[in-house]
């Protein structure tokens, strides 16, 4: 069984894993304390650990434990670290890729890996190595600070080993010249929260609650998650002068169809200058050219008539009103109309 005892070795093509060794710990002691080691490695747990190392040079690059269940449909959840300077050499899925070999060769039917919302990295390897994304735990592992949601990907017997298709690609940002949008970040929780509870987008908020700083954050720090999983886009609307300006996203409605919707908003001060319509048809465009989505919509509550222009100046166009669709802050419901979008031609 996968981690039964010190003769356990799984061989890759660059690297061996094996059994620690007193001797490792002179290696592994110090790379354990650099900062992403210590921010993203989970507790110690019972299971045993296999020292990751070069085949070429024998020297221990980083470490790894396999918790396994037993039972139907048998499972092995896989965590470890790579030291710093050899991250970025694709040890990191080799070492996975392994693993995952070795465990359904013992007659494992399953395997997880359990990734911090937070850690863009494990996440990005987890696609690469062939794992889907299953769902989100809440307070599931530690970042060094506090219990922090995490991801759960999954890779069973028979899926294939190849990277898992992205329905959303990576984009570093799009511009016009005058505005840019690009992937929410670190950095923009301030102007998120001044935006989300200026008193116009309260008017046309959904619900009562007030955001509060720890929303703003948890909404930042979902923003690598979500699109890796191909579920939401969430840009952040800069200003030519780099001014984070408001936000907007694209939300995957109905999958197999290929449709999507956006919503958007924007700080007090940058109101009345054409940026949000212009950052629409910015992330329309690559929704259309880069994305694959087949169909957009919007909608806007029938009062709401600074985003119903935005929208029809973006190209949308209104398609019907949805009776009482929309909840409103006070407690009470109201109109939305619904708009469309499709690629021209």
């Amino acid at each position: 069984m996968l981690g039964d005892g010190p003769s356990v070795q799984v061989a890759t093509p660059r690297l061996l894993l094996r059994a620690q060794r007193p001797e490792d710990s002179a290696v592994l002691r110090p790379a354990a304390e650099d900062a992403e080691v210590r921010r993203w490695m989970p507790p110690a747990g019972p299971e045993p650990r296999l020292v990751v190392t070069e085949r070429n040079t024998g020297r221990p690059v980083g470490s790894v434990a396999v918790r396994v269940d037993p039972g139907p449909p048998g499972t092995a959840r896989i965590s470890g670290w790579m030291a710093a300077p050899w991250r970025r050499h694709g040890y990191g899925a080799e070492v996975v890729g392994g693993l995952v070999g070795h465990a359904f060769d013992t007659g494992l039917r399953r395997t997880e890996l359990l990734v911090a919302t937070g850690n863009e990295a494990g996440q990005r390897l987890a696609s690469r190595a062939g794992f889907r994304h299953e769902g989100q735990l809440r307070a599931a592992v530690p970042d060094g600070r506090d219990w922090v949601d995490a991801v759960l990907f999954g890779r069973l017997y028979g899926d294939p080993p190849s990277a898992v298709p992205r329905a959303l690609p990576d984009v570093d940002a799009l511009t016009d010249g005058t505005v840019t949008v690009r992937p929410l970040r670190a950095g923009d929780e301030d102007g998120l929260l001044a935006e989300r509870l200026d008193a116009l987008t309260r008017r046309w908020a959904t619900t009562g609650r007030l955001w509060t700083a720890q929303d703003a954050r948890a909404y930042v720090g979902q923003t690598t998650s979500l699109w890796l999983a191909g579920t939401e886009a969430r840009f952040a609307i800069v200003d030519r002068d780099g001014t984070y300006a408001g936000s907007i996203g694209l939300r995957v409605t109905v999958s197999p169809f290929r449709v999507a919707e956006i919503g958007y908003g924007l700080r007090p001060g940058a109101r009345g200058r054409g940026l949000t319509t212009r950052a629409v048809g910015l992330v329309a465009d690559w929704a259309f050219t880069r994305a694959g989505v087949a169909r957009l919509e919007l909608g806007a509550a029938v009062d709401n008539v600074a985003s119903r222009r935005v929208a029809e100046r973006a190209g949308f166009r209104a398609e019907g009103v949805a009776r009482l669709r929309l909840p409103t802050a006070d407690g009470r419901r109201t109109d939305e109309v619904r708009y469309g979008l499709v690629p021209p031609g």
